[in-house]
């Protein structure tokens, strides 16, 4: 139960996301119960079509999406006019133990200033704690655990109408 007498899954629902085959390595993401339009991924060249970002670049992006947003929050609550953020995210690649390519860094720099010195003080206290706030980064950082699971389709789709 949270302080608010309520269980973890009713105060953080699920957040459900399908991935469907569109050809090869491109799939689109769609947001069930949302009104998003669906979101085209894709790997790029020689592998895929690059129709969309692939995984590493769909990473990068949510968390200097979700940093950038954090920031932008905190700011607003502590009412501080700031300039445009923009939010620049370098991703390094590495291998693990096994020799398997990983994500192993992301760099993030977000450029924002107070637009009056007067809010200095307002404004760095909202950079020192808006990280603390960011729930994608910060799931990031503690690491996510993954759970995968391989079944047959619910109504078994013919071999020669795949992708």
């Amino acid at each position: 139960m949270t302080a608010a007498g309520a269980t973890l899954s009713e105060e953080f629902p699920p957040i459900h996301v399908t991935v469907d085959q569109v050809e090869r390595y491109r799939f689109e993401v769609s947001y069930p119960g949302t009104n998003l339009r669906a979101l085209t991924v894709d790997e790029p060249p020689p592998v895929g079509g690059g129709a969309g970002p692939d995984p590493a670049l769909a990473l990068a992006g949510a968390v200097g999406h979700c940093l950038s947003s954090t920031l932008f929050n905190s700011l607003e609550r502590s009412r501080v006019r700031a300039t445009p953020i923009r939010t620049a995210v370098t991703l390094t690649f590495g291998r693990n133990e096994r020799g398997r390519k990983r994500v192993s860094a992301l760099e993030v720099r977000i450029e924002c200033a107070p637009q009056d010195e007067s809010d200095r003080e307002r404004f760095d206290r909202c950079v020192a704690i808006f990280e603390d706030y960011c729930t994608v980064t910060g799931s990031v950082r503690e690491g996510i655990r993954v759970r995968t699971e391989v079944r047959p389709p619910a109504k078994s789709i013919p071999a020669e109408t795949r992708p």
